[in-house]
């Protein structure tokens, strides 16, 4: 569950709210650089401003999913290929923001639930299945190419992603599980390294990071999302699908040895 920050004893600002979250963010390691810069600000933004309402984080959940799967359920049996079609790509990066958004406004307003949690991980998984699907579907109503074959593209697509998903969330909670940290905050370490050496450590870190962030944002799901801004064009659109599903595959290859490895140390 998220960890809940300290609450102000007057009615916080949305400035203080919003410098609050942004002083407790998770981590920036292996961040893909749009949710870092992009989705994650955007969220702390929505959740500041909803601080000081009668909205809960659930809300903020179940308004996100309105966006996406509506979005989905329109793209699979109504959408066209003309411009309009391209808010698609707008509502589901819109509801990205919002899955950003929820768990910081748990941290903010002290209400962070296990149902709460359950509830944003069963719908991120599920929009995963019902984004391929429906794009299976767009593709089938709206072009002439082999239906088999698009199924086949799809398919692959969903099994990648999905596996990067819950791969990766179930071991996030095994090591949670293997070691648990009370506080919520990191231990501080001593060190003897002079500040020169410290600094150029710092340094090395942040690039580390940072092409880290760079390699993994083909698989970043905004990046999925605004890709749903070429669907007035087809031809284009299935160009950068297929690129992406190979982004996903590579990257799960990728994964599974490294999470192997992990948990066969975790013991």
């Amino acid at each position: 569950m998220s960890r809940t920050l300290p609450q102000p004893s007057s009615r916080a600002t949305f400035q203080e709210s919003f410098n609050q979250l942004k002083q407790a963010q998770k981590t920036r390691k292996g961040v893909p650089l749009y949710l870092l810069y992009v989705n994650r600000p955007a969220g702390r933004a929505v959740a500041a401003a909803l601080r000081n309402t009668r909205l809960t984080p659930n809300h903020v959940t179940m308004t996100g999913a309105v966006f996406t799967y509506g979005a989905l359920l329109w793209l699979a049996f109504a959408a066209q290929p003309n411009l309009v079609s391209a808010l698609v790509g707008l509502l589901l990066a819109l509801g990205y923001v919002l899955d950003s958004a929820d768990g910081q406004l748990s941290r903010l307003q002290g209400s962070s639930s296990a149902f709460g949690e359950w509830l944003d991980h069963a719908l991120d998984n599920g929009r995963i299945t019902v984004m391929h699907v429906a794009v299976f579907c767009y593709l089938s109503r709206t072009t002439d190419y082999d239906p088999v074959l698009l199924a086949a593209g799809c398919g692959i697509f969903l099994l990648a992603s999905s596996t990067i998903f819950f791969g990766g969330a179930l071991v996030d909670q095994l090591r949670r599980n293997v070691r648990p940290d009370p506080s919520g905050t990191p231990t501080p370490t001593l060190t003897t390294t002079a500040s020169g050496d410290s600094e150029a450590a710092d340094r090395a870190n942040n690039r580390r990071m940072l092409r880290r962030s760079v390699v993994t944002l083909p698989v970043d799901y905004g990046v999925t999302c605004l890709s749903f801004l070429l669907l007035p064009w087809p031809g284009l659109f299935l160009t950068a699908y297929a690129v992406l599903a190979v982004a996903h595959v590579l990257m799960c290859l990728a994964f599974l040895p490294k999470w192997r490895s992990e948990l066969l140390a975790l013991g």
